[in-house]
């Protein structure tokens, strides 16, 4: 017995076959005759399923076999991965313009989309009861779906977070703002701890109000970029750039004025009001002109500065590839003491030491050297 859909189907089907018969026969137009054709298969492409589906209708003396029809089959529960899925396609394909990186983010986000839709799919398979099946998908997939949920959720926090406090104009800024951001998280968990009244569902609604002002003010913060951060660099740096002169550098702020006993120096240079000498370790002699120091080893040299004017020890070395040509130390405040290791990679016959004018121990801003000899 034919439905009512099914035999409106098929009409519309023969109606389709024998327009395209006569349009074919009368007119002769190939595009118009591969048009009808089209329609005609497609009219009868559904009145087939239709057929087989019984348009979706029960009659009642059937009443005792309709275990396998479609319409005593249970509506399928409402999804949102077939729209994740969707979505991942399209960051895939927005990858392929943007960047690479986006094109892994679709494809993981396309597998983890169609993992949940097969997943869910199955699970209201399992039988007839809806909780039941809930509870069977519940039991497979929670043990993964939670943890990895709570560290994409605490990853997107901490990294919102971060951009909220770089993006923050001062640094002074940050700090009250992350006092301010703790203080209102702790008052927060204090009042809820508080209300063990508190439903499930306004529970959830605090956290997510909190979670998209988060990830929002990351976003915003994201966009307008990070803060500029004044650049910090070593004394080797402005060594590397010849700048290592009697001003102020970066580099000289905080800088530490005592050394370790520990230090194992090879020599200790002294800068006082008579001026530049060195000592070696036990003998407290002073000594000027020159020192000899071993090649290929580390020496490490302390100066002492004994003037009341701020001075920066420097290494003169040489051009030699794979090797600085100086070195220095930060600003040595009156009676500030600090390290400096030098290797020597050549003897100071060698013929680049000789043309760059040799070895030498010097202060900024003063006359004085003292020649390194290094057999």
């Amino acid at each position: 017995m034919f439905t009512t859909g099914s035999k409106l189907l098929l009409g519309a089907t023969v109606s389709a076959l024998v327009g395209t018969l006569l349009y074919g026969l009368l007119v002769g137009g190939i595009m118009g005759t591969v048009g009808l054709v089209s329609l005609t298969v497609g009219l009868a492409c559904v009145a087939g399923i239709n057929i087989s589906t019984r348009d979706a209708n029960v009659a009642a003396e059937d009443a005792v076999t309709t275990s396998g029809l479609a319409a005593s089959t249970l509506r399928p529960n409402a999804s949102i991965w077939p729209l994740a899925f969707g979505v991942a396609a399209a960051v895939i394909v927005l990858g392929l313009v943007v960047h690479a990186v986006v094109v892994i983010i679709g494809i993981v986000l396309m597998l983890v989309s169609g993992l949940e839709w097969l997943l869910q799919s199955w699970s209201e398979g399992a039988s007839s009861d809806r909780s039941h099946n809930r509870e069977v998908r519940s039991r497979l997939a929670y043990t993964a779906e939670m943890p990895v949920a709570a560290a994409i959720g605490l990853g997107l926090i901490v990294f919102a977070f971060s951009r909220v406090m770089l993006g923050v104009a001062t640094k002074s800024a940050t700090i009250v703002a992350f006092a301010v951001v703790g203080s209102i998280v702790l008052l927060g968990g204090a009042l809820i701890s508080r209300s063990r009244g508190l439903s499930t569902p306004r529970m959830f609604g605090i956290f997510s109000v909190a979670g998209v002002v988060l990830l929002g003010g990351g976003a915003v913060m994201g966009l307008q970029g990070e803060r500029d951060i004044e650049a910090h660099h070593t004394t080797a740096h402005y060594a590397e750039l010849d700048e290592c002169g009697t001003e102020e550098i970066s580099a000289d702020e905080h800088a530490s004025q005592t050394v370790a006993g520990k230090a194992s120096s090879a020599a200790e240079v002294i800068l006082d009001d008579s001026g530049l000498f060195y000592e070696l370790p036990g003998i407290n002699q002073k000594r000027t002109g020159s020192i000899q120091l071993p090649r290929s080893s580390a020496n490490n040299i302390l100066f002492r500065n004994e003037t009341n004017t701020p001075r920066r020890f420097i290494a003169e070395l040489a051009e030699i590839e794979g090797s600085p040509a100086r070195l220095c130390t930060a600003l040595v405040e009156e009676g500030g003491v600090q390290l400096l290791t030098i290797h020597y990679p050549v003897p100071s016959f060698d013929p680049v030491v000789e043309e760059s004018g040799g070895y030498a121990l010097v202060v900024a801003g003063v006359d004085d050297r003292i020649e390194v000899v290094v057999p």
